[in-house]
Formats: structure tokens, C-alpha cells, sequence
């Protein structure tokens, strides 16, 4: 097959062994048609997205906080528990959205509709179950994440959680709906679906947590930190049907009610788990070991728990631009695969890998200059400012090292290449940001600092790995023998 200005590469798997494994850092012809007619085209409504998701988080998340510290570190220990909820269904939609780009990709729409309505079934199969674990063991999962916390914050976050729990099979419609969506190439309607969820999100939410005043004669008090939980149910739920509507009308791929009844394929099943329990365990894994940071921040006291909070929601502004070009990526490199061009893929793998690592390092230059007036808008609390800020400063120190931790395995899952992925992840937070966060924070006793030179050391081990993986073509060796194995 012959080469073409917007499709450079080609349809075998000459790549490996062939020049092809050099990459120059010269800006070429091929890489901009790569970057403007194939990368950017798809990856800007997915930052459109994440910044007003992440935008309409951090606004709940300064509504909550005006409610003072103790608000905000219940809900930081909920967000624990909801993340892990949140990152397994992620992996389970990550699963379908793969073999629905890889199908769809070679022109097997059957095999991609009966991905899409298999892989809906499972993501709220898996979302009502978190949903009824929350529901009988809320209070011992609280007592272990927030172990060392008040009495009354983790009855703040008993509460919160299980009201938050309600919105799980929600979410499970919105994820796998989302990524079915990109998976065939429609970015623009998941991003709509998400925006207009995060500003019901903070529509319902403001009223329920401070009441109305004077509308209507109308007094209320509101609900306080329990309003922020019912606004974001609310929310997750009217996005359901929203992103359910769009999968059944839109032009390209129209998923109808009836496909979720069909029942499950075995082979395609397979394939949907073939990348989403080594993403739903790498998911789990990693987050527990968040959690389990958690409990070490949470033993520091209030100031350093609220400042960890903080920073991490705001540290999501900053990571918008590498979290969408790792979500580009795992689409892209399985729709080239499953177009027969692994150079493509290639190529396309390093462009978003080395695009992503610079535009990180300027913001992240830009956002510490910005970081005291971004605090401001959350706490007025000197004390946790100053955590925040050192936070801030240290992130922007180890970001060169980020997207080589998530970018590049975001994008081998595209090739199916979990399993590499999920060992590794498990490997460098246990003995990266576990052993080495408690023995720098807890026994040497550098505090949160301390616990985040673990987070950062476990960067640099996953990143180096990830790195001369991708180089060595590791990843399409592995694709290309599970192929031939099929």
C-alpha cells in the first residue's frame, strides 16, 4: 500500500528492526500531517472536556471547602473510595472502547456493536456492585481509608459516600458510553455529554449546599456538605441519558436500546477482558496504594490532609492537556492496528508522547507563577496555602518525567499490551510510592513531602520502563504474537 501525506507508515510490520525505531526530534512534514489531520483534530474536544470537567471539580470542590476544613477532608476521603470505583469501571470502558476502535477500525461494524452493548451490560454490572459493597460496608472501608482521622469526619464521609454511591451505575453508563463514542472516532458528543453534567453538577449543587435566600420569599438553609453528594447524583444521572441518547442517535455509529439485551459473545468478551481486568487491576492496585498514602497523609492532622486534597484537585487543571493525549492515544494506536499500520501507530505514539511531555513542562512553569492565586480560590487557611504551594513547585520540579508514566501506557493498551502495563504500575507504587513515601514521610519524618518524593520516585521507575518499551518495540512485538495466536 502506498503512502500518502495524511496516512504515512505502512500496512505491515516492517517497523520492527527497520529505522523506523529512530526518532527525531526535527519537526518533519509527516509529523505535522500526523499532529493537525489525525492527533489535534481528536484530542480537542477531549480537552474541552477535561478542562470544564475539572473546572466544574474544583468549583464543588471551593464550595465544600468554604465549609471549612473538616468538610473538605471527608470528602477527600470519599473521593478515595470513589476514585478506585471510578478508575475499574474506567478500565472495564477502556476495554470496549479497544475493540471497538480495533473492529471498527478494520470494518467489522457487527463485531463493534456487539463490543458496544456488551461491554455497556458489564460497566453496569460492575457499577452496582461497588454500589451495594458501599451500601452494607461503608463505615469499616471509611474507618480504614481515614484511619487516625476525627470521629466526626468520618461520619461526614459516611454520609457523603453513600449518597455518591447512587450515581455509580450512572457513571458506568456515561464512561462506557463516552468511550464507545471516541472509540469511533466522535470525540464532540462525549465532551458535550461531560460539560453539560459538570454544570448541572454545579447548578444543583450550590443550592443544595447553601440554601435560597430571599427567592420567591423563600428561606432555606440547604443541606451543607450532603447538597454537594445529591447535586452530583443528579447530575451523573441526567448525563446518562444524555450520553445514552447520543449513542442512539448519532450519524456514525448508532447503538440501539436493543444491542444491551443481546447477550454476551465469548470471543469478544474475552477481548473486552483481555484489557480491562489488567487496567481494572493495575486501576485497583494503584489506588489502593493511593489510599493507602492517604492514611499516611491523614495521620500527619487536618492542615496537611486538606492541603493533599487541594492540590490534587488542583494539579487535575494542570494535567488536562497529558490526560487527553493519553486518552488519544489508546484510541488511535488501536485504530491504526486495526488498520494494518503499526508504523502509523508507531509514529503517532512518539508524536503525542514527546507533544505531551512539552506542553507539561511549560504549564506546569506557568501554573506554579499562577498556584497562590489558584489556592486563594479554595482555602484562606495560611497554613494549608503553604502546603499547597511547595506541593505545586515539587510537581513542577519531576514533570518532565509524566508522560512517559501515563501517556505511553495509555497508549500500549491500545495494542492491547495491559498486562505489561498492570505489573509495572503494581511494582513501582508499591515499592515507589508506598516504601519509599513511608520511609521518607513517616520515618524520617519529612511529613507530606516526604510521602510525595515517594509519588515521585515511582514517576521516574514506571517512566523509564515505559520509555524503552516503547523504543525497543516491545509492545508491537506483543500485539503482533497475540495476533498470530488468535
Amino acid at each position: 500500500m502506498s503512502n500518502s501525506p495524511s496516512e504515512p507508515g505502512s500496512s505491515d510490520s516492517s517497523v520492527i528492526g527497520s529505522k523506523a525505531t529512530k526518532f527525531s526530534l526535527k519537526f518533519r512534514y509527516r509529523h505535522k500531517t500526523l499532529l493537525k489531520r489525525h492527533v489535534w483534530p481528536f484530542t480537542w474536544p477531549i480537552i474541552l472536556e477535561l478542562f470544564c470537567v475539572v473546572l466544574m471539580g474544583i468549583i464543588s470542590t471551593v464550595l465544600v471547602a468554604r465549609l471549612g476544613a473538616d468538610k473538605t477532608a471527608a470528602v477527600g476521603f470519599t473521593d478515595g473510595i470513589t476514585w478506585i470505583v471510578i478508575s475499574v469501571m474506567t478500565a472495564v470502558a477502556l476495554g470496549g472502547s479497544v475493540v471497538v476502535a480495533q473492529s471498527f477500525g478494520r470494518g467489522d461494524r457487527e463485531s463493534s456493536l456487539s463490543a458496544a452493548g456488551q461491554v455497556m451490560v458489564l460497566g453496569i454490572f460492575v457499577a452496582i456492585t461497588f454500589m451495594l459493597s458501599i451500601f452494607m460496608f461503608s463505615d469499616s472501608m471509611l474507618y480504614i481509608v481515614a484511619y487516625g482521622a476525627e470521629e466526626e469526619v468520618i461520619a461526614l464521609s459516611d454520609k457523603f459516600l453513600t449518597i455518591v454511591a447512587l450515581s455509580y451505575p450512572a457513571l458506568a453508563i456515561t464512561l462506557v458510553g463516552s468511550g464507545i463514542l471516541r472509540a469511533v472516532g466522535n470525540s464532540r458528543l462525549p465532551a458535550m455529554s461531560n460539560i453539560a453534567m459538570n454544570v448541572l453538577n454545579i447548578l444543583f449543587s450550590y443550592p443544595l449546599i447553601y440554601g435560597v435566600h430571599g427567592l420567591f420569599g423563600t428561606e432555606w438553609q440547604g443541606f451543607g456538605m450532603i447538597g454537594a453528594g445529591v447535586g452530583i447524583t443528579l447530575a451523573r444521572w441526567a448525563g446518562a441519558v444524555f450520553i445514552l441518547v447520543c449513542l442512539m442517535k448519532n450519524s456514525t455509529f448508532k447503538v440501539s436500546l436493543r444491542q444491551y439485551f443481546v447477550g454476551f459473545e465469548k470471543k469478544i468478551l474475552l477481548d473486552i477482558l483481555g484489557v480491562g481486568v489488567p487496567a481494572s487491576v493495575e486501576s485497583l492496585m494503584f489506588n489502593l496504594g493511593k489510599l493507602i498514602t492517604q492514611i499516611m497523609v491523614a495521620g500527619l492532622g487536618t492542615v496537611a490532609m486538606a492541603g493533599n486534597v487541594i492540590t490534587f484537585s488542583m494539579l487535575l487543571l494542570l494535567n488536562i492537556p497529558g490526560n487527553a493525549l493519553a486518552m488519544t492515544s489508546t484510541i488511535l494506536v488501536g485504530k491504526r492496528l486495526g488498520q494494518n499500520k503499526p508504523k502509523v501507530a508507531f509514529q503517532e505514539m512518539q508524536l503525542i508522547f514527546w507533544t505531551a511531555t512539552l506542553v507539561l513542562c511549560l504549564f506546569s512553569i506557568i501554573f506554579v507563577l499562577l498556584s497562590p492565586y489558584i489556592a486563594a480560590w479554595y482555602t484562606d487557611e495560611p497554613e494549608v496555602v503553604d502546603v499547597i504551594l511547595n506541593l505545586v513547585i515539587l510537581n513542577a520540579i519531576m514533570m518532565p518525567v509524566w508522560a512517559a508514566s501515563w501517556v505511553l501506557p495509555a497508549a500500549f493498551k491500545g495494542a492491547k499490551d495491559a498486562k505489561f502495563a498492570m505489573y509495572i504500575s503494581i511494582a513501582s507504587m508499591w515499592g515507589g510510592r508506598i516504601v519509599l513515601g513511608y520511609i521518607f514521610g513517616i520515618y524520617f519524618e519529612f511529613g507530606i513531602y516526604g510521602i510525595w518524593a515517594g509519588m515521585f520516585a515511582d514517576w521516574w521507575i514506571r517512566g523509564t520502563i515505559f520509555y524503552l518499551r516503547m523504543m525497543r518495540l516491545r509492545w508491537l512485538k506483543a500485539y503482533l504474537k497475540n495476533v498470530k495466536s488468535a
